[in-house]
């Protein structure tokens, strides 16, 4: 085929269960008013089937990015889509595709009757391409309220169907630990009771986690939220009254800040996962339930090897501010500084090279006999890539140069008589300079980086 020969139709379309019969009858019609089938030699059908633009980035729709390839590869002088929303949802992704659109001079035909036609001003396609990603939201609004009134199940519910109508019915076994799971909650006073609630088990729901979706869930009361507040559905039976809910909920809105800062500290604590020092095996972090610190375990049963969390961070962070006290920022800076002169002599050293391989092509191209096409494309190509080389190295060297201009700011943080870090200060030090930890039976063995920087060898 020749460049710039291609018609390519693309359709999409978000789950399996839509049809694109709209859309393949759209783009007939446009064919036969052209005075052709659709079916030509030069004609290229692709499709997005079962792929959500409001789900998936553009990279991720495999068809499109097919598209987008002809396209960039010179071959495509026409796309005929049904609707700009079929390309995109999101406003940048649908800017992009349309750049891409204007800067290959593809001529593009959207088939639905009441959509307007492509210009090729980005600004007047961006401004389109607005109302798409608006559409998307919507959507994702109505299948949220949606799955909010008729979710596929619910624990405490059965859902039924009869004459195409869903209706959810309580489940007697279920019913009694619902309700005192929201009685007891809505009598709790204070933190303490807050917690021990979360603690404590419940029969049939021993998962806090789990616990915390029923009670933030107005489903029981036969009411679902939306912005504008709560709404009742008259197909559920509910299972608690509307008070019961608004009581639980005037608690949940009191604790849950506490609750969700209390977990974040319990995440924190991970700071790494330890080697069992037997057999080198990662080792398994348990706990007791989902505020429990928890401890570490052998996977491979060496049951004499276990730690808890809390020692394990200790250890860590005690020989990690030792050995941060011990380095020399003299021989830190000297090192770095030395490997950082090294590597800018040889970026520099490149560059040149490419420069003068840049000039010699360019002097080339520009005395060859210009009627061959292959010769002038292979020309082309080469200072291509020899543009893109010298761009990266001044992207190598610039990163390099604020690389050192970091590096003097070592004495100030090495040199320091008391050294105070913060927790997250502590934690990026760690991840830095932590390379394993050992768990044996009498003793923690911790491998750290940068041990070259010790103030012990620096012979100066």
């Amino acid at each position: 085929m020749e460049e710039k020969n291609l018609i390519v139709k693309y359709y999409r379309v978000s789950s399996a269960s839509q049809g694109l019969e709209l859309q393949l009858s759209s783009a007939k019609r446009y064919f036969e008013s052209v005075g052709l089938t659709g079916e030509e030699e030069f004609v290229v059908e692709l499709c997005d089937h079962n792929v959500s633009a409001t789900k998936l980035k553009m990279e991720e729709r495999r068809k499109l990015m097919e598209l987008i390839r002809l396209i960039q590869e010179g071959k495509v002088k026409k796309v005929i889509v049904y609707k700009r929303d079929r390309l995109a949802r999101n406003f940048y992704e649908f800017v992009d595709i349309t750049r891409i659109f204007i800067k290959y001079n593809v001529e593009v035909i959207y088939t639905a009757s009441n959509e307007p036609p492509f210009r090729n001003k980005l600004a007047l396609e961006a401004f389109y391409g607005m109302f798409g990603q608006m559409e998307g939201e919507n959507i994702r609004t109505r299948t949220g309220d949606t799955r909010k009134q008729y979710p596929s199940s619910i624990f405490g519910y059965t859902r039924l169907k009869e004459d195409n109508r869903v209706c959810f019915v309580v489940n007697k076994e279920k019913r009694d630990s619902i309700v005192s799971l929201f009685t007891e909650f809505s009598n709790v006073k204070d933190e303490e009771q807050f917690f021990n609630f979360f603690m404590t088990r419940h029969k049939g729901l021993n998962q806090p986690e789990k616990r915390l979706r029923i009670l933030t869930n107005p489903f029981y009361a036969a009411h679902y939220e939306s912005k504008s507040g709560l709404h009742p559905m008259a197909h559920v039976e509910p299972l608690i009254s509307l008070d019961l809910f608004l009581a639980t909920k005037a608690q949940m809105d009191k604790f849950l800040d506490i609750y969700k800062e209390k977990l974040n500290e319990v995440n924190s604590l991970f700071l790494t996962t330890p080697l069992c020092g037997k057999c080198g095996n990662i080792m398994k972090h348990r706990k007791q339930n989902v505020l429990d610190e928890g401890y570490f375990v052998c996977s491979s049963n060496h049951k004499r090897l276990m730690i808890t969390v809390l020692e394990l961070n200790d250890s860590i962070k005690h020989a990690v501010l030792e050995h941060v006290k011990s380095m020399s920022a003299q021989l830190a800076n000297k090192i770095m500084s030395k490997h950082i002169a090294i590597t800018k002599k040889r970026l520099e050293h490149e560059k040149d090279i490419a420069t003068s391989e840049y000039l010699e092509t360019s002097l080339e191209l520009s005395t060859i006999n210009l009627s061959s096409k292959s010769v002038i494309s292979k020309y082309l190509d080469k200072i291509q890539i020899l543009k893109d080389k010298s761009n990266k190295i001044d992207q190598d060297l610039m990163a390099l140069k604020l690389l050192s201009n970091e590096v003097k700011t070592i004495d100030k943080i090495f040199y320091q008589k008391e050294l105070s870090l913060s927790q997250p200060n502590i934690h990026q030090l760690i991840e830095m300079l932590v390379h394993e930890v050992l768990v044996h039976e009498s003793y923690i063995g911790i491998d750290l980086f940068l041990s070259a920087f010790i103030k012990e060898l620096d012979a100066s």
